[in-house]
């Protein structure tokens, strides 16, 4: 029986990856700050924040996992622009005690998630990119990311650990908080609808061509690794993205379409990232080829299922439904 450790497990992509590892009959093990929404049956969950170094050793030395799914850090690039000392405490510091942990587990598998970001200016050649494209980090969070994978790839050998880096995408679904983009469109057209706000959405650019995945295709794609991980070769690179670029205006179409009263649009200077990269999108042959996945969640359920996930939490906060 394998041993799954998730860290980061009561953040947005714990919620969905959790019940997936699960289900597959492994033991699983979740850490992260504060406390889950949920946990599926026979998941086990401690509070221990990665900046606890001692806490962190302890736990993973109990528990011993053969698999690691490193999910923990902060992902908000916005936050890391307006806040970029606690974003290189977070995810390098943090990932830092966590290698220092996994030298008591010698022979297991960490999955480190990365991310897409860190291709950066290299989005400029105007197309997919697949793994074999120099990284190019333009912005704080992606850096600490393109770090993390370098840290890995230095220290994990030494202590005989084997690498898997996950390079995901945008991905959207219930449970994301408004600092992205869809969320965000999202949790505006639900007070709108409400009648909270007055009828206006305000954005950001919307010419940006972006790469979306729904979460629970990310975690399956998570899942589908770990379950073969005795075959991943050591330093394994894998994009997990939908190879389909969408504008942020065409996003903004269709969530309007799903929309129950009309509203007008205004830009939002403070929204507006400078130096946006035109399009940002990645190609996941390796991905598929390496285990049959490909999305299959439709892009209007997956908008459908983060509308109506804003509603049920406005309406929750409000006392109402």
């Amino acid at each position: 029986m394998r041993r799954i450790l998730v860290t980061g497990a009561a953040g947005f992509v714990g919620g969905h990856v959790l019940p997936l590892l699960a289900e597959a009959g492994d033991r699983v093990a979740g850490i992260g700050r504060g406390e889950p929404p949920a946990l599926p049956a026979g998941v086990t969950y401690e509070a221990i924040d990665l900046l606890d170094e001692t806490a962190l050793a302890a736990f993973v030395g109990r528990f011993r996992p053969t698999e690691i799914l490193h999910l923990a850090g902060l992902a908000s690039v916005a936050d890391s622009t307006s806040g970029p000392g606690q974003t290189w405490r977070v995810n390098v510091n943090g990932l830092m005690n966590l290698v220092a942990a996994v030298e008591a587990v010698p022979g297991c598998t960490f999955f480190f998630v990365s991310s897409g970001e860190v291709y950066g200016s290299a989005f400029l050649a105007g197309h997919a990119l697949t793994e074999a494209a120099e990284p190019l980090p333009r912005n704080t969070y992606a850096r600490s990311k393109w770090v993390g994978e370098q840290l890995l790839r230095d220290l994990l050998p030494r202590i005989g650990v084997k690498l898997v880096v996950l390079r995901p995408f945008n991905h959207i679904g219930p449970g994301q908080d408004e600092r992205f983009v869809v969320a965000s469109f999202a949790g505006q057209i639900a007070r709108i609808e409400t009648g909270l706000v007055p009828p206006c959405l305000e954005v950001g650019n919307l010419s940006s061509y972006r790469d979306f995945l729904d979460v629970a295709d990310v975690a399956a794609a998570y899942a589908d690794l770990i379950g073969r991980a005795a075959a991943l070769a050591e330093g394994s690179v894998f994009n997990i993205s939908s190879g389909r670029p969408r504008t942020i205006a065409s996003v903004l179409d269709d969530l309007r379409a799903l929309a129950r009263v009309p509203f007008e649009i205004r830009v939002a200077p403070e929204r507006v990232r400078p130096a946006e990269i035109p399009l940002a999108a990645g190609d996941a042959g390796r991905l598929h080829a390496a285990t049959g996945w490909q999305p299959r969640i439709a892009w209007e359920a997956s908008l459908t299922r983060v509308l109506d996930d804003a509603r049920a939490r406005l309406a929750a906060s409000h006392g109402a439904g």
